[in-house]
C-alpha cells in the first residue's frame, strides 16, 4: 500500500503523464479500428498493415515507458468489440504481445543504440531505426500473439500458424516503418513554424499531388500516364523537402499496396477478416489454400514496399536535408562576417552577391581602382553610422590596352576590426579569441587567396574551381573554431589539412605528412596551435636545390604529456629564437594563458639540417 501511495505521489507531480497515456490509448483505439478498413489479401487473423504499432513506438520514444500503459489499454477495446470473436481472456492477453513489441523496440533504440536521435538527423539514425526497431520486436510480438490464441481460443487452428506469424510480423513492422518516422519528424512542425515555411507548403502540395495520382491509379484512370508521372513527382518532392517529404510520401504510396475499402459493411468486414467466425460451409476450403496464398502475396508486396520506400526515399530525404543545412551554414557564415563576394564587368557593372551588403552602398560606389590589377581599398556605406568595408579585388580579364574588363573581389566589413580594437582592453581570454580571429580571417589572407585564384583562373579554370571549394571549406572550419576557447586535436588537424590543401593548389612546393596517435584526438588545445607551427615551417623552412620542403607533424602522448612536434629542414637562427615571429609568440601566449607552467613551446635544432618546434602540454 505504501509503495502504491509513493508511486501515485510521484505521478501526481507530473500530471501530463496521465494526459499522454490517455492520448496514446485513444490513438491505439482509432488506429486499430482503422486497420479494419485496410483490404486483406486473404481472410486472416493478422492485418497486412498495423499502424497502431508505429504510433505506439512513437509514443513511447517521446513520452517514455509509461506510455506502454496507454498502448495496453487502447488495444483491449479492439479485441473485445471490434473483432467480437475471441474470449475475454484472449482479448486481455493479445495486447500484451503489442506491449512487449513496443517495449523491446524502445529498449533497442534507447539502450542498445545509445546514439540514436529520434529526429533522424543522420543516416546512422535511419540505419539504427530500420535495423533494430521493426524486425525482432515484430517477430516476437507475432509469436506471442499466435501462442496466446493457441492457448486460449479453442477454435484456433495451427494449419496456418507459420503464415499467420509472418503476416502478423510484417504488418507490425510495416506499421512501425511507415508511421513512426511520420510522427517523430512532424511532431513539432506547428511549434517550430507558427507560419509554415516554404518547405512545409511544398511537402503538403506534393503529398496532395501524389495522393491524387494514387487515387487515379487505383481506379484505372490514365494508369500508364500516372505511373510515368508519379516517380518524378515523388523524388522531386522528397529532394526539395527532405526527410519530412519522404515520411509523408511513403505513407501515401503505401496506399498502392494496402488498399482501403471504406464501403464494406462492418459485419461483413469482420467475417472476411476472421473466417473461423463464419458458419458457412466452405470454411474448410478457405483454410486449405490459405497458407500458400499468405506467403506469396502480402509478404512479397511488403518486402517491395520496405525496399523501395525505405532504402530509397528516406536516405534521399536525409541527403537533401544535409545539403540544405550546408548551404544555410555557408550563408550564415558570410552573413556573420558581414562579407560578400562581388564582381564587375564592363557590360553589366557591379554585382554584390549578398543583398544585405548590396543595399549599404550607392550604385556609383567604386569598389576597385581600374589603374591597379589587384589590391584593396576602404569603401564607405551610404549611411555614415555604418562601419566601413575593405574591398579586395583582382582583375581577371583585361583589354589590349590594359583596361580591366572583368574584376572579382570580396567586401569585408571593418566593423569586426573595430570591435577587436575595443575588446583588446578586456580579459585575456577575450584577447586570445580576438587574436585568433585576426589570424584566421585577416585581410591579407583573403588578399593572398584572391591573388592565387586570379592566377589559377587564367591558367587552369578547373583548378580554380577546386581552389574556391577549398577556400570555402577552410573559412568554414576557421569560423567553427571560434565557438570555444579550446578545441580538440581532431578539429585542429582538420583545420590544418584544409589550410594545406588550399595552399597546395596555388603553390605545391612542399610535402606535409601527419602522424597522430588515436588516443590524442580528444585532447583540448588552443585553436591554431599546430596551424601556427606549420605556417612557421612554410615561411622559414629551407628548400635545397629546388626540392620540395618536407614538413612532418607528429602528435602523441608521452609520460602523461601531449607532445606536438613539427620538423622541417633548416638551420636555427638564434636571433629568431630570442625574438620569435607573431605566430610563435601568440601560440606561447595562448598556452601560458590556459595551461600556465604545464605547457611549453621550444624551437630546437633537432639535427644538423633539421629544425623542430616542440609543444608539450601536461595532461
Amino acid at each position: 500500500m505504501t509503495k502504491a501511495f509513493i508511486l501515485m505521489n510521484r505521478l501526481g507531480r507530473r500530471p501530463t503523464v496521465f494526459v499522454w497515456i490517455f492520448f496514446t490509448a485513444i490513438s491505439q483505439i482509432l488506429l486499430a479500428y482503422a486497420s479494419l478498413y485496410i483490404s486483406n489479401y486473404n481472410p486472416v487473423w493478422s492485418a497486412p498493415l498495423w499502424p497502431a504499432s508505429g504510433a505506439a513506438l512513437a509514443a513511447v520514444l517521446l513520452g517514455g515507458p509509461w506510455m506502454l500503459v496507454g498502448v495496453f489499454l487502447g488495444l483491449i477495446p479492439s479485441q473485445l468489440f471490434f473483432w467480437g470473436s475471441v474470449p475475454t481472456i484472449t482479448a486481455f492477453l493479445l495486447p500484451l504481445a503489442n506491449v512487449v513489441e513496443t517495449a523491446l523496440a524502445w529498449f533497442l533504440l534507447r539502450k542498445v543504440a545509445r546514439g540514436f536521435n529520434d529526429r533522424f538527423s543522420t543516416q546512422l539514425d535511419l540505419i539504427y531505426f530500420l535495423v533494430l526497431a521493426p524486425w525482432l520486436p515484430a517477430l516476437t510480438s507475432a509469436l506471442l500473439g499466435q501462442w496466446f490464441l493457441a492457448l486460449t481460443f479453442r477454435e484456433f487452428t495451427t494449419d496456418t500458424f507459420v503464415s499467420e506469424v509472418l503476416v502478423y510480423a510484417m504488418g507490425n513492422a510495416s506499421g512501425m516503418i511507415l508511421v513512426t518516422p511520420l510522427i517523430l519528424i512532424w511532431r513539432d512542425i506547428l511549434r517550430l513554424h507558427p507560419k509554415p515555411d516554404r518547405s512545409v507548403w511544398i511537402s503538403v502540395v506534393t503529398a496532395l499531388g501524389v495522393l491524387a495520382m494514387v487515387w487515379g491509379i487505383q481506379r484505372g484512370l490514365y494508369t500508364i500516364w500516372l505511373l510515368m508521372l508519379l516517380p518524378p513527382l515523388v523524388f522531386w518532392g522528397v529532394w526539395t523537402t527532405g526527410i519530412r517529404g519522404a515520411s509523408l510520401n511513403c505513407c501515401i504510396l503505401s496506399l498502392l499496396l494496402f488498399q482501403v475499402q471504406p464501403d464494406l459493411p462492418f459485419d461483413v468486414r469482420l467475417q472476411k477478416k476472421h473466417p473461423l467466425t463464419s458458419q458457412s460451409s466452405d470454411r474448410v476450403d478457405k483454410k486449405s489454400n490459405l497458407s500458400s496464398q499468405l506467403v506469396q502475396d502480402p509478404l512479397a508486396i511488403q518486402f517491395a514496399l520496405l525496399t523501395v520506400f525505405c532504402i530509397t526515399l528516406y536516405p534521399l530525404g536525409l541527403a537533401s536535408d544535409k545539403l540544405q543545412t550546408s548551404k544555410q551554414k555557408d550563408r550564415m557564415m558570410m552573413d556573420a562576417l558581414k562579407s560578400s563576394l562581388w564582381s564587375w564587368s564592363g557590360a553589366l557593372g557591379y554585382k554584390i552577391e549578398s543583398p544585405q551588403v548590396a543595399e549599404l552602398f550607392a550604385q556609383d560606389c567604386e569598389l576597385f581602382d581600374p589603374k591597379i590589377s589587384a589590391g584593396q581599398r576602404k569603401v564607405f556605406p551610404k549611411d555614415p553610422r555604418k562601419p566601413p568595408y575593405l574591398s579586395h579585388w583582382t582583375t581577371t580579364e583585361s583589354s589590349n590596352s590594359g583596361a580591366p574588363q572583368q574584376v572579382i573581389g570580396i567586401l569585408h566589413s571593418l566593423g569586426m576590426e573595430e570591435k577587436v580594437a575595443a575588446a583588446e582592453k578586456s580579459a585575456a581570454v577575450a584577447q586570445m579569441e580576438i587574436e585568433n580571429l585576426r589570424s584566421r580571417l585577416n585581410p591579407h589572407l583573403l588578399f593572398n587567396c584572391l591573388t592565387g585564384l586570379r592566377t589559377l583562373i587564367l591558367k587552369n579554370p578547373t583548378q580554380a574551381r577546386k581552389f574556391t571549394e577549398k577556400l570555402a571549406q577552410f573559412l568554414r572550419a576557421a569560423v567553427d573554431t571560434q565557438n570555444a576557447p579550446l578545441i580538440t586535436i581532431q578539429e585542429e588537424i582538420d583545420l590544418c589539412r584544409s589550410y594545406l590543401d588550399l595552399r597546395r593548389l596555388s603553390k605545391s612546393d612542399f610535402v606535409a605528412s601527419f602522424q597522430v596517435d588515436s588516443n590524442c584526438l580528444n585532447v583540448p588545445v588552443p585553436p591554431m596551435t599546430i596551424h601556427s607551427l606549420i605556417e612557421n615551417a612554410l615561411k622559414h623552412g629551407s628548400r635545397v636545390n629546388r626540392k620540395k620542403l618536407n614538413i612532418f607533424i607528429s602528435v602523441h602522448l608521452h609520460d602523461q604529456k601531449l607532445v606536438i612536434l613539427v620538423t622541417h629542414p633548416g638551420s636555427l637562427n638564434l636571433a629568431r629564437v630570442d625574438k620569435p615571429n607573431g605566430g610563435i609568440a601568440m601560440t606561447r601566449k595562448h598556452l601560458a594563458l590556459f595551461f600556465e607552467k604545464r605547457a611549453s613551446l621550444h624551437l630546437l635544432q633537432a639535427s644538423a639540417r633539421k629544425i623542430a618546434a616542440r609543444v608539450e602540454i601536461q595532461t
